[in-house]
C-alpha cells in the first residue's frame, strides 16, 4: 500500500476517514489523514478515498490504470433518460454478420472493469472469442455434449429440451449462440468463492453498456453449462490453469432495432 496524502492540497475535511470502508484512515493531531503502518496491509485498493476527496489530495499510486473524470464530457443524465435506456435493454438473439472491431470491445471492457466486486477483489478475467468460426465450433461442441446427454442415462435439468435444440441445429439453425459473431467468457480462479457473483455483475455491466456502442448481447446459458462439464468445450476454450468459466455471453450488432418496450410485472416489494 503506497497511499500519499498531499499536505498542501488537503483541507483536513475528514471525508476520507469516513468514506474508507475498511476504516484504516485516521487523522492526526493536526487533522491530517494518515494510515497507521500496521494497517496498510488491509487496504483493498477500492479507491474510495481518492474518488471522494474534493481536493484531489489523495494519490494511492496503486499502479492501476484509471481514467480522470472531465466535467466537459460528463453531462447530467436525467432519471427519465436513464430509465428509458435501461428499459430498452433486450436479450438479442438475431445478429448481423458484421464483425465488431477489437477497439470497440476493448472500450466496453474498459468500462466494465469498474464493475463492483467483493472486497474489491477484481477476480474477473475475459476470454473474447472474436473469430465467428470459433463461435460456430463452440456451438457444434455444445450440441455434441447434448447428444451425449440425450443418449445416456445422465440426468440433466434441461434434458427434456435438448432433442429439440439438436434437431434445430441439424436443420441449419444455431440454438446455442444464435448466430452471434462473438462470445465473451468471464472466467476466474476456481477456488474464489465470490468469483461467480462478481463475474455475473461484470457481464451485466457488459450487456447494459453494449447498446451505447450499437451492440446487443444475450446470456449464453447452454454454452456455459457445456463449458463447465464437457471436456471438448473446456479444451477448446483453453483457459489458464485453475480457471473455470463463470458465465458466457453472446454479442454483436443486432439484426433488428428495438421499437417498443414490452410490459413487465409490477415490482413485488415488502416494506418494513
Amino acid at each position: 500500500m503506497n497511499m500519499i496524502f498531499d499536505q498542501e492540497m488537503c483541507t483536513q475535511c475528514g471525508i476520507c476517514t469516513e468514506i474508507c470502508p475498511i476504516g484504516i484512515i485516521f487523522q492526526d493531531a493536526q487533522n491530517m489523514p494518515y494510515v497507521p503502518d500496521n494497517m496498510g496491509y488491509a487496504c483493498t485498493r477500492c479507491g474510495n478515498c481518492e474518488a471522494f476527496c474534493p481536493e484531489g489530495a489523495i494519490s494511492p499510486l496503486f499502479k492501476i490504470e484509471h481514467s480522470v473524470p472531465d466535467d466537459a464530457v460528463l453531462p447530467d443524465i436525467t432519471p427519465e433518460q436513464l430509465g428509458l435506456y435501461m428499459r430498452k435493454r433486450r436479450s438479442i438473439r438475431n445478429y448481423k454478420d458484421t464483425i465488431v472491431d477489437r477497439a470497440t470491445i476493448e472500450n466496453i471492457l474498459d468500462i466494465v472493469r469498474f464493475a463492483p466486486s467483493g472486497v474489491n477483489n477484481q477476480p474477473v478475467h475475459w476470454l473474447i472469442v472474436h473469430d465467428p468460426e470459433k463461435v460456430k465450433d463452440l456451438t457444434r461442441l455444445t450440441i455434441d455434449w447434448m447428444r451425449e446427454i440425450v443418449a445416456s442415462d445422465t440426468p440433466n435439468p434441461i434434458k427434456p429440451v435438448m432433442q429439440g435444440l439438436i434437431t434445430a441445429y441439424e436443420n441449419g439453425k444455431d440454438p446455442i449462440c444464435r448466430g452471434a459473431p462473438h462470445i465473451a467468457i468471464a472466467h476466474a480462479q476456481e477456488d474464489n468463492p465470490m468469483a461467480y457473483t462478481d463475474c455475473i455483475i461484470a457481464l451485466s455491466w457488459l450487456e447494459l453498456a453494449a447498446p451505447a456502442f450499437g451492440l446487443g448481447a444475450c446470456w449464453a446459458g447452454f454454452l456455459k453449462m457445456a463449458a463447465t462439464s464437457y471436456k471438448p468445450v473446456i479444451d477448446e476454450l483453453g483457459l489458464p490453469e485453475g480457471h473455470v468459466v463463470q458465465y458466457a455471453m453472446m454479442f454483436g450488432y443486432p439484426k433488428y432495432d428495438v421499437c417498443n418496450i414490452p410490459g413487465r410485472l409490477p415490482s413485488r416489494t415488502i416494506w418494513k
